[in-house]
């Protein structure tokens, strides 16, 4: 996404020199030459130290009135207001007017009539250049750009040859001057043939900032387009962005360039870009529309906020194509409509934080869809408020998520990514990075790191919902992680079903008491069928069922033959009620009573889990209600009884 529409433009440096410098006789210029009395024929200036010191050309004609009898021009130093019919009609426009007919020439001009050697200087960028009268307006109207060194007081230095064009301005061929002794500057083109390369020495210190160097390509040099060397020009009138009025600017100037993708052309020509005359974020002026003089003709037009007021609601075709998918409606309304952050139109890049894994970060703000999907698993760190670090690389897979890459900005650091675990389909993430109301579902698993816990990539996926399976009692279930502990602690009785490897069917509800597990809960899944329980049997006095009628064959082999069936169906168990919620569970220890038994360690078990014979010589001594106590060891075999394991 880009930097602020602000293109604050001003003219750039534009030397017009003395006049039209088309070419006129004796190889100077006719219009281009400081204005003077018409005088008659001249012969070239003697060599030698006093050339170029600013003196009357040999053979100059005496002028046609003596200064003497002349009014001062107080517009300028050392100038006289000369009858405009003493001035040839020609050059009459390149004077200013000084009242009642008479035009302001310099004093120099009219005492050589015109014939007059000026002296050489510096002018910009060291160019060679002649000492000019600031009487002469399009002097004086460059007179803030122009050195004064090596000059008399009221006067500039003007380059033999513009800088920006390479072309004569007429200053170093006027009178009897032989002309520059060094050769045009040589220009370099920018700004796809629109603009110069110039040094920055060349260039207004206001004006500096707002050029770059483009395709400049020798070192301290800036592209400064033409159409800005023209003090005079306005830039055309043009729609900008959500039709709002803006000017044609030229695409290279650096401000412009950042915002190449969200600004139109519209009818602009080749080679600019539509800036708005009003930053559409902020409703500050850009300059586009202030340029030498130029107003805009229409109230600013604003973007509604969005993203919590750090953001805009932008058109989409606005956005940049490749950008888009990244961006959300968020709060705004309207058709086409996308919340761009502020710093995102920018053009900045996002600052720097230390992600998950400590892993190299960008703040970005969480009204992005793909942050705010995750914004429980990303850190904030030093972000502001409102904003989350998001990684430069998924930690899950090593790949780049684009958070380090947007308007320039590039990662520092390799990828770092979790080490995995749940038999290579989980990830061994910071305990501070998951959830809270996720972290009692996952445990350490294969992980070493200090408060790690294995997370199955598909819980990571916000999206995520588990295909669905049959499971106990071929109930509606959930393909869960077996490395999940509430899943491992059960792997024995949960069928894989139609599950992948590494996955089994874990009920929406447990089968023996009917609530629900949160297998079917997660990421908005739900149910699609009612509770299943198991039935109930080895009821006590009051009725309540203690046990579960279990299929057998989801009773460990060993200990089917330590259950009864009760009043279980054919194929079923029943299985107490404190077992079928732990399989390690262990029936409390007792001493048995009795004939037969008494003395012997025992434990605690429901009474329906032995009856006959056997269960007439079972005493309850310590056991609770509906108990009684079985030796661990079947005297009359010597073989564990099944009832203390």
């Amino acid at each position: 996404m880009g930097r602020a529409l602000a293109c604050v433009l001003a003219s750039a440096l534009a030397l017009t020199g003395c006049g039209d410098d088309s070419p006129g006789e004796g190889g100077g210029t006719d219009a281009g030459a400081p204005v003077g009395m018409d005088a008659g024929p001249t012969t070239p200036p003697p060599g030698g130290e006093d050339a170029g010191e600013g003196f009357a050309c040999p053979g100059a004609m005496p002028p046609p009135v003596d200064p003497d009898l002349l009014p001062d021009c107080d517009l300028c130093e050392n100038a006289k207001c000369v009858p405009s019919s003493f001035v040839p009609e020609d050059q009459r426009e390149l004077l200013a007017d000084c009242g009642e007919g008479g035009l302001c020439v310099p004093i120099d001009l009219v005492e050589t009539g015109g014939e007059v050697l000026l002296d050489t200087c510096a002018s910009v960028g060291g160019a060679e250049g002649r000492c000019v009268s600031l009487c002469l307006p399009d002097a004086a109207a460059q007179a803030d750009r122009l050195p004064t060194e090596g000059c008399d007081s009221g006067e500039v230095c003007v380059p033999c040859y513009d800088p920006t064009t390479g072309e004569d301005t007429g200053a170093c061929t006027q009178g009897c001057d032989p002309g520059p002794t060094d050769p045009p500057p040589t220009i370099e083109g920018c700004c796809g043939g629109l603009g110069a390369c110039l040094g920055a020495d060349v260039v207004p210190a206001e004006q500096v900032d707002l050029l770059g160097p483009d395709t400049c390509s020798m070192e301290g040099t800036l592209c400064v387009p033409s159409d800005l060397a023209d003090p005079s020009f306005t830039p055309p009138t043009c729609r900008s962005v959500a039709d709002a009025e803006g000017r044609c600017v030229p695409a290279c100037l650096p401000s412009v360039a950042d915002q190449a993708d969200l600004l139109p052309q519209a009818d602009c020509a080749e080679g600019h870009l539509c800036a708005p005359c009003f930053d559409p974020t902020s409703g500050e002026s850009t300059g586009a529309c202030t340029l030498n003089g130029d107003m805009p003709s229409e109230p600013p037009v604003t973007f509604d906020r969005c993203c919590g007021d750090l953001g805009a609601c932008v058109p989409s075709d606005a956005v940049p194509a490749d950008q888009r998918d990244q961006l959300g409606a968020d709060s705004c309304e309207g058709e086409g409509l996308l919340c761009a952050p502020d710093s995102l139109i920018a053009g900045t890049a996002p600052d720097a934080c230390r992600s998950l894994a400590d892993a190299e970060g960008r703040c970005l703000p969480t009204c992005l869809p793909d942050v705010a999907a995750q914004a429980d698993l990303l850190p904030r760190g030093s972000c502001a408020a409102a904003h989350r670090c998001v990684p430069c690389f998924d930690p899950t897979t090593g790949d780049s998520t684009g958070s380090c890459e947007l308007n320039g900005d590039m990662p520092t650091e390799p990828p770092v990514t979790f080490d995995s675990c749940c038999g290579g389909i989980g990830l061994c993430v910071p305990s501070a990075s998951v959830p809270a109301d996720q972290r009692d579902l996952l445990g350490p698993d294969t992980c070493t790191d200090s408060g790690a816990l294995c997370a199955p990539s598909d819980l990571i996926d916000p999206t995520y919902t588990p295909p669905t399976c049959r499971s106990l009692g071929d109930a509606e279930g959930r393909c869960t992680p077996a490395c999940l502990p509430s899943v491992a602690a059960q792997a024995d009785r949960l069928p894989r079903s139609t599950c992948d490897p590494d996955y089994l069917c874990a009920p929406c509800f447990d089968p023996t008491t009917g609530d629900r597990t949160g297998s079917c809960d997660l990421n908005g899944d739900m149910p699609a069928e009612p509770p299943f329980v198991f039935a109930g049997c080895c009821e006590n006095d009051r009725g309540v069922a203690r046990s579960r009628c279990v299929p057998e064959s989801l009773v460990p082999p060993d200990d089917r033959d330590a259950l009864p069936e009760d009043t279980c169906m054919a194929g079923e168990l029943c299985v107490p009620d404190p077992i079928l919620a732990d399989m390690s569970y262990s029936f409390p220890s007792c001493t048995t009573g009795g004939l037969l038994f008494g003395g012997d360690p025992g434990a605690c078990i429901p009474d329906c889990m032995v009856g006959g014979f056997e269960g007439l010589f079972l005493r309850r001594t310590s056991c609770a209600a509906g108990e009684l106590c079985a030796p661990c060891i079947d005297p009359l075999s010597g073989s564990p009884s099944g009832a203390c394991r």
